[in-house]
């Protein structure tokens, strides 16, 4: 399966720049029970008129209960992936408001609110060992809950954080406005030729960098099982861990509730080896291990419109 350009997945006819200032001139001004509301009819619009995006989400969907779920079939197996669909795209609805909620002037008091699950500190205090040596490391993340919220909840552990990532043009104001909320820098790796340097200048000082590492738009990829069959992923991550020498930590932000947020950190990812291919291939493999586990726990925040899969 040829990787998808960014340019397609966001030709969408919600995504311009008039619909993002629409919801921040909403989210900001009006009552956050009504805020929300419209951000959910929205949503439903989006659901209902965008069939090549909801078929696309239904195939991933139908892949993954068909692993977690062997039971269901026929017109069960049938109902939950389109009641699954639904609810992911009311959910990427959800985390579009939360998300214009942060990056509005608003003061939020303790609205946000994040709770560290699991190895969170001992992982973070690894992190802040490689950081003390004077390296910095890659937290690799992929589109399952609010991964814009855990670069503001890095941004609150008082490190500098870097996000790499494609440009979107129509959302870019909000996602500058949200950044300053956590004090965030960004590289655009669509653009700059010398993307790939200043990154592993930005690892070499001591820098927290923030990558997608599920989805390759565009971008060179390695393969390796994911809920039982093949599927690709970008290996801009992993090369980059290897070249820089540092190690890769994923990391997940899925919400219970609007503003409500579980951030889990797991155990660090090294690429190393005397095989440099095998070395990023095996390090892909556990990150793609990772995020099974995230996404069989959180399947209907898994907002990955891109089809993973070949057709069988």
């Amino acid at each position: 399966m040829k990787p998808t350009a960014l340019s397609e997945n966001s030709r969408h006819f919600l995504n311009i720049v008039p619909i993002y200032a629409f919801g921040e001139a909403v989210l900001e001004s009006l009552p956050f029970e009504v805020g929300y509301t419209i951000t959910r009819i929205v949503a439903e619009i989006a659901y209902r008129l965008s069939p090549l995006q909801r078929a696309g989400m239904e195939a991933n969907v139908r892949h993954v209960l068909r692993v977690t779920r062997p039971e269901l079939g026929g017109s069960e197996l049938d109902r939950l992936v389109r009641k699954t669909t639904h609810r992911i795209f009311w959910n990427r609805g959800t985390a579009y408001a939360d998300n214009t909620v942060m990056a509005t002037r608003r003061h939020l008091g303790d609205r946000v609110r994040f709770e560290k699950l699991g190895n969170w500190a001992a992982n973070w205090a690894e992190i802040a060992g490689v950081r003390a040596s004077g390296r910095g490391v890659i937290i690799a993340s992929g589109h399952v809950g609010n991964w814009y919220s855990g670069g503001i909840l890095l941004g609150l552990e008082e490190v500098p954080v870097r996000v790499v990532m494609y440009r979107n043009t129509a959302m870019h104001g909000m996602v500058q406005k949200l950044s300053r909320r956590g004090k965030i820098r960004h590289t655009y790796v669509d653009r700059d030729p010398f993307s790939m340097a200043e990154i592993v200048r930005a690892l070499r000082g001591g820098e927290v960098v923030m990558m997608m590492a599920d989805v390759a738009w565009g971008s060179r990829t390695i393969e390796v099982p994911f809920f039982g069959r093949p599927a690709r992923f970008p290996v801009g991550p992993f090369r980059l861990a290897r070249l820089a020498e540092v190690p890769i930590f994923p990391a997940f932000c899925t919400w219970r509730r609007r503003l409500d947020y579980a951030a889990t950190l797991g155990e660090r990812i090294e690429v190393r080896g005397d095989d440099p291919d095998r070395a990023e291939i095996d390090a892909a493999g556990r990150f793609a291990a990772v995020l099974e586990r995230e996404v069989a726990a959180h399947l209907t925040q898994w907002l990955s419109f891109t089809p993973v899969w070949d057709a069988p």
